[in-house]
């Protein structure tokens, strides 16, 4: 449980290509306001945050309704989330994740993480992803978001994914949970990961299994326009130039 695939793509990677994360920081929400400003101050784009919670935190919420805490009983991590360019606002950071009801989003700030315990993971060659591609995915999946169905509740319950694997635009799917969408996004954007197993078939990928991995740099197709197709297709829909 919780473990990437022993015989993952990293076991084929160069040792130029074999890539893994670091952690880098942690942050305890009770350590304040000062210990927070010295934690953003260290975050850098690329940085994968994934978040803690007390047992006795976990089973209060739990009890009060909330059932995305269970996560955090049951796993080392019940949350994960990468920092990403803002399409809106280039040059800021924004939380890119995924949440039941909420599908893939950029709802959140920075400074929400002050509310949270949270261990934060830097990929050793961040260099060799390709930014565009990861600024393309997140544009991407966001278009397709924003309805109940864009988090994938089958894959919160381990049964199957949606696609992993995206190399063009018309393949990333509308439906991801948290741990998925980071996943699939990086592979998006050159790195594939051993953290899943069976072709995400019946494999509950968790946070951990997420930053535990190794992984092989690859070389994405050549980079698309699929952001500008997809905004050409909304408009001949609405029936407005572009």
């Amino acid at each position: 449980m919780e473990k990437p695939a022993p015989n993952g793509p990293s076991k084929t990677a160069g040792a130029e290509d074999l890539t893994e994360f670091v952690l880098v920081h942690s942050f305890e929400r009770e350590l304040g306001e000062p210990a927070f400003t010295q934690t953003l101050a260290q975050l850098r784009e690329g940085d994968v945050i994934a978040y803690r919670m007390g047992a006795a935190e976990a089973r209060k919420k739990i009890f009060s309704g909330d059932i995305a805490s269970i996560g955090y009983r049951l796993f080392k991590y019940g949350h994960l989330a990468i920092l990403v360019d803002d399409p809106a606002a280039p040059g800021q950071l924004r939380i890119f994740s995924s949440q039941s009801f909420k599908g893939p989003n950029l709802n959140e700030g920075l400074e929400t993480l002050s509310t949270h315990s949270f261990d934060v993971y830097r990929l050793d060659k961040w260099a060799r992803i390709d930014k565009a591609r990861m600024n393309e995915f997140v544009q991407l999946a966001l278009q397709k978001a924003g309805h109940w169905y864009g988090y994938d509740f089958s894959g919160m319950f381990g049964l199957w994914n949606s696609n992993l694997k995206p190399s063009k635009p018309e393949q990333i799917g509308h439906d991801y949970i948290c741990s998925t969408l980071v996943l699939t996004a990086l592979y998006y954007s050159g790195l594939e990961l051993d953290a899943y197993r069976r072709a995400g078939i019946l494999d509950l990928v968790t946070p951990a299994q997420v930053v535990e991995s190794k992984g092989r740099l690859i070389t994405p197709p050549e980079g698309t326009l699929g952001v500008e197709l997809a905004q050409r297709e909304e408009c001949a829909a609405d029936a407005q130039p572009c």
